[in-house]
């Protein structure tokens, strides 16, 4: 009995000895990474951050802190869409008509194959569980440029959340410290033309944005500003203004008393008439868009003040004057025409742009990939 009771208690000690040397058992962690900066017209298109480094096991929540919506793609979607249209992949998508924000659960991944959440607005998120060791890239798809990474591992190093908080705190004041000098050498860019009939033909600019580069808490991104520059401008009657754009924007006066909210950017005919009368609808269509043009102009022959938006953001705050003095000295062009106001459905209630908000880039034949939802 002396015996057993001796050999029990030397094994018991070996089981402890043995969970003391193995080292105790870490539970799974959920790190929480951000997705987009700044709010109204300032887009900073970046994770924050965008890089951190996990167990194998462990989870990364992903937030949109944005007005602006993103999407967080791990692979290549659907060959026959485009980017901007894939569709929820890995998650349980929500019904079409589900109410932002939402929250798309938690999916896992391994390293291969298509995770997308599609595009979502502020305040949603996703949750993320890597079940394998690896380096696994992620984008957002409307904003080429915008990257990420998550690097997994079976044992090691991890990132914190504290370190987590800290890259990410970096790359906002990165991104937002940019938004005065941005503005600056965008305006100062502002040309004039002086015409032989005393006229001018001014060039101004319907978006501001910097090139993509790497970010101080890891991954890539850019500043875009959703602004008209500069938003109201000063001419004299029979100056021509011409708005150029790398982003995708419109040059929209709605007619008088249009609601914009009428106004679809994907659907509204472009207007030819190049002579501004003062009061019908005039529209460039969207900039960049599937090729679409880069630059719009109109000639102002009337004294007068007139306002316009940009069809796609305007509710987050993109919009601009063109403000006119008379000018006694110029002789005045005609109209072209009178463009009138685009018909729209009697049934149809107003548009809503699901990317109220988007800030899309330019550049990019996949450009403008906006999804827009019925109210």
């Amino acid at each position: 009995m002396h015996l057993r009771a001796a050999a029990a208690a030397g094994l018991t000690l070996a089981m402890i000895l043995g969970a003391t040397l193995a080292g105790p058992t870490l539970a799974a962690t959920t790190l929480n990474v951000g997705v987009g900066v700044g709010s109204g017209t300032v887009s900073g298109n970046v994770y924050t951050p965008g890089e951190v480094t996990i167990l194998v096991g462990d989870s990364v929540k992903f937030a949109v802190n944005s007005d602006e919506p993103h999407s967080i793609t791990f692979g290549n979607g659907p060959a026959d869409a485009p980017p901007p249209f894939w569709p929820v992949a890995g998650f349980t998508a929500p019904a079409p008509d589900a109410p932002e924000p939402i929250n798309l659960g938690t999916a896992t991944y391994n390293g291969t194959g298509f995770l997308n959440t599609s595009l979502i607005g502020k305040g949603s998120s996703a949750t993320v569980t890597f079940t394998a060791a690896g380096t696994f890239g992620f984008i957002c798809v409307i904003h080429p440029g915008m990257a990420g990474k998550v690097n997994v591992v079976a044992s090691g190093t991890t990132t914190t959340q504290a370190e987590a908080d800290t890259r990410a705190q970096a790359t906002r004041d990165a991104i937002l410290g940019q938004v005065a000098p941005l503005t600056a050498s965008t305006e100062a860019e502002v040309k004039q033309t002086k015409r032989s009939d005393g006229t001018s033909l001014w060039d101004i600019y319907a978006t501001a944005l910097t090139d993509p580069g790497p970010q101080p808490g890891g991954g890539t991104g850019f500043l875009e500003l959703l602004q008209f520059m500069p938003p109201s401008f000063n001419v004299t009657a029979g100056d021509t203004v011409r708005w150029n754009s790398s982003a995708v924007h419109t040059v929209t006066f709605p007619a008088a008393g249009q609601d914009p909210t009428t106004i679809d950017p994907f659907t509204a005919p472009v207007t030819t008439a190049t002579v501004y009368d003062g009061e019908s609808f005039y529209n460039s269509g969207l900039f960049v868009f599937g090729g679409g043009p880069t630059s719009y102009e109109l000639t102002f022959p009337k004294a007068g003040s007139f306002p316009y938006i940009c069809a796609l953001h305007w509710p987050l705050g993109q919009k601009g004057t063109i403000v006119v003095a008379a000018n006694p000295n110029v002789t005045l062009p005609p109209t072209d025409i009178r463009p009138g106001v685009p018909d729209a459905p009697a049934d149809a209630p107003p548009w809503v742009i699901l990317g109220l908000l988007v800030g899309l880039f330019g550049v990019s034949a996949v450009a403008g990939t906006l999804v827009l939802r019925r109210r």
